[in-house]
């Protein structure tokens, strides 16, 4: 059974979607959807919405041409893309701030096309407007940068040496902490890719401990170390993109939203979303019910369980654990 995707889960699998398929010209329908975990009704779909795509004097299927024939999937773009970029000073200072916050992050820095890109866009602006410091007004101390975008985040530490990893094919040990399980492990995996979805990396690889394919947050890694063992591991599979994927045997669970927590319904992957008033009614599927459980322990009075009656009594058995280690004082 296929399930809906929410607008921003679809428009990313579309964004990440395209560039592939451009540099995978006469891709098999087989190979796209099983790296995009789509079925194939929905990547007609998704190749569909791309032939109404346009800007003012071009009309639909101008711009982007996308179709299917037998079991190939071809995407061609118009002429248009390959004149020259006329930028606003606005859309140049925006793309230059992007570049420098990319190149923060430890998988970007050796990026030959980030940095020629940033040099370009450095060399149109002008250094005065691009790297001019600026002068504090009491001790005329230069400060350089004017403006500076952080994205780093908790878990980027571990990019360099995955890279190396995954090219090398070395298994890594990682310390692993489960956010379905609540549970930290030992794990060693064999590493085939690394993945960003929804502002998260994540090691796509071979899990040892569990003896199948998982997906591995960075984030939630506490250590890392990159043995000397290679593996041999031949062909890597194609990968859908690391995201919960939910099955006909999971749990389903519906609940009741007020508008404080509408936002699950777009941060969760969801079956069907209602709106009746103020309140929001999300059907969605778990393999955990402990984690559904910490979630509607943590919205509090900004949800109400209709179904199962089963996640009610878990949510209530988790609030007096949680209430008995604060009792206890191994609470934070």
């Amino acid at each position: 059974m296929s399930r809906p995707a929410s607008t921003l889960q679809r428009l990313e699998r579309i964004l990440t979607m395209v560039p592939w398929l451009l540099d995978h010209p006469g891709a098999s329908v087989e190979e796209v959807t099983a790296r995009f975990g789509l079925s194939r009704d929905e990547l007609s779909s998704d190749l569909d919405i791309l032939g109404y795509c346009g800007l003012p004097g071009y009309g639909g299927g101008d711009l982007v041409e996308a179709w299917i024939v037998g079991d190939r999937v071809t995407v061609r773009m118009a002429d248009f893309f390959s004149r020259p970029l006329r930028l606003s000073l606005r859309e140049a200072l925006t793309l230059l701030l992007a570049a420098r916050a990319l190149s923060g992050v430890a998988a970007f820095p050796e990026s030959p096309a980030l940095a020629t890109a940033e040099r370009k866009l450095t060399d149109l602006l002008g250094a005065s407007v691009a790297e001019a410091p600026v002068r504090r007004e009491r001790d005329d101390e230069p400060v350089s940068p004017r403006i500076a975008v952080d994205l780093r985040a908790q878990g980027d530490e571990h990019l360099p040496a995955l890279r190396e990893a995954v090219v090398e094919g070395r298994v890594v040990r990682i310390t692993y902490r489960s956010a379905s399980k609540a549970e930290v492990t030992r794990r060693e995996v064999e590493p085939w890719g690394l993945s960003g979805s929804l502002g998260s990396w994540y090691l796509q690889g071979y899990c040892r401990l569990v003896q199948g394919p998982r997906d591995f947050r960075l984030d939630r890694i506490r250590d890392l170390e990159v043995t000397d063992e290679v593996t041999d591991a031949g062909e890597r599979p194609a990968l859908p993109p690391p995201a919960y994927q939910p099955a006909e045997h999971h749990e389903q669970v519906v609940l009741d939203l007020d508008v404080r927590a509408w936002w699950v319904a777009e941060w969760a992957v969801v079956e069907d979303a209602t709106d009746r008033g103020d309140v929001r009614r999300v059907t969605l599927r778990t393999g955990e019910r402990e984690w559904i459980a910490r979630l509607v322990l943590g919205l509090g009075d900004a949800v109400r369980v209709v179904e199962p009656p089963e996640l009610t009594e878990a949510v209530a058995a988790l609030a007096r654990r949680t209430l008995a280690r604060y009792r206890a004082g191994d609470g934070p």
